[in-house]
């Protein structure tokens, strides 16, 4: 897995030589590409071989572009990253209700305890309130603690009168951080061979990343960790920057905590998506999922 996330924000040429991206922009850059782990391409103008996209599929890097807005709209997955795809696929296919709803409440309380951290961490009310919601999860969640418990969270961070829905600069980092960490997790997810339109608690036939859409949940935090701490809920009007959105990329290289180890946030997700693969398979039941720790920059010795 590499470690280098890159971003493109400015007209450039990429390609591939002896297995390095080229890099033009009146003089040229080399990077190996096995150090590479995503690459964010958000002008429009940046031109790109077709062997520069075979190659990030082959070596499972994720390639995103954006939209007219500079928002992540898309990613470049690998179609064929394993050997057992049909294998793990039918274990997909076969799980059991009783199986997922466990699954899936082990996702809800990983997100609320992390969403309660988060509140710690920032020093606001409501931590607790959040912890004690964490008990009341039950299998599959069906009384819907985590609807409850994000509306809490977000009143307690933002105040009565935020809505995720409102047109503003807070909801628009949420979004492009989201949208990062949901692109690495799709590409996690295909590289161990899982079908990603499957998920566990999402299931709408109109979304191709249903399972990334689970995932996704407990990583959340972190996101919302970096907003609050880099971004003034009184600035309505402005506009992400790309400053900013260089801060949001940047993200990918924080830490979790997962079995009392920092792991960077990539590692965080291979190791979720390979639990839930061999949850699928009956190896374990439990799924290794990532805690919320103070924001801080994985440092590689």
């Amino acid at each position: 897995m590499g470690f280098r996330n890159i971003k493109i924000d400015s007209n450039m040429k990429l390609h591939i030589k002896n297995e390095q991206l080229v890099i033009e922009a009146g003089e040229e850059v080399q990077i190996p590409l096995e150090d590479i782990n995503c690459i964010m391409i958000e002008n429009q103008s940046v031109t790109v071989s077709a062997y520069f996209l075979q190659k990030a599929a082959e070596m499972g890097i994720a390639v995103y572009v954006c939209d007219g807005k500079h928002l992540p709209n898309a990613v470049l997955l690998p179609m064929v990253r394993h050997s057992r795809h049909f294998k793990i696929l039918k274990y997909q296919m076969e799980a059991g209700k009783p199986l997922q709803k466990r699954l899936w409440q082990q996702i809800v309380v990983q997100k609320i305890k992390n969403q309660a951290l988060c509140l710690e961490f920032l020093e606001l009310d409501g931590a607790k309130e959040l912890f004690d919601m964490c008990k009341e999860v039950q299998s599959g969640d069906r009384t819907h603690v985590e609807a409850k418990a994000a509306a809490f969270y977000f009143r307690s961070m933002y105040g009565l009168g935020f809505s995720r829905g409102n047109d503003h600069i807070i909801n628009s980092a949420l979004n492009y951080g989201y949208a990062i960490v949901r692109g690495l997790i799709a590409r996690s997810i295909i590289c161990y061979g899982l079908e990603p339109s499957i998920g566990v608690f999402h299931h709408s036939e109109l979304n191709n990343y249903n399972l990334a859409d689970d995932m996704i949940e407990p990583f959340r935090p972190l996101v919302d960790l970096y907003v609050s701490q880099h971004f003034d809920i009184a600035e309505i009007d402005s506009s992400l920057t790309p400053e900013m959105k260089r801060g949001l990329f940047g993200i990918m290289n924080f830490d979790m905590d997962v079995k009392g180890d920092k792991r960077i946030i990539s590692n965080c997700i291979d190791m979720l998506v390979a639990s839930y693969s061999s949850a699928l398979q009956g190896k374990r039941t439990e799924l290794d999922l990532p805690e919320l720790i103070q924001l801080q920059v994985h440092s590689y010795e």
